[in-house]
Order: structure tokens, then sequence, then C-alpha cells
């Protein structure tokens, strides 16, 4: 720790998505390639899927397809 920093919060794209979504737009961004978080959307790891964390996904899908950036 320096500074009295720590890595608590990194990038969290999840309440930022618009933003970062906006700024690959900006960037001229094409494509955007991403992983699916397990535990987000299967907490427990059995058992039924998180609407939350699928709510999370389709949000970042339709945003990359609005602003014309394809999914991978």
């Amino acid at each position: 720790m320096w500074n009295g920093d720590t890595g608590d919060v990194t990038c969290d794209h999840y309440h930022r998505m618009d933003e970062d979504l906006d700024l690959l737009k900006k960037l001229g961004v094409g494509s955007y390639r991403f992983s699916v978080a397990w535990p987000r959307v299967q907490p427990d790891g059995k058992g039924p899927a998180n609407q939350a964390g699928l709510d999370f996904y389709r949000r970042l899908v339709d945003g990359l397809l609005a602003r014309n950036i394809e999914p991978r």
C-alpha cells in the first residue's frame, strides 16, 4: 500500500458501463471481446441463474450493438 491506496476498487465497469462503451465508440473500436464471469451469473456455482448478472450481460451486448461495436 502506497499513499493509503489499495486495489479494492479498480475499473468498476459494472457501474460505468455506458461511459466505457462511449469511450470505445470514441476510440473507433469495431469489436469488443469479453468473457462471462460465471460468479456474476451463478454466484453459488449451482442452482438458478442470477437475473441481475444476466441483465448486466444483456445491457453490455445491447450497448455495444447500439454503438455499432461487434460483441465477441
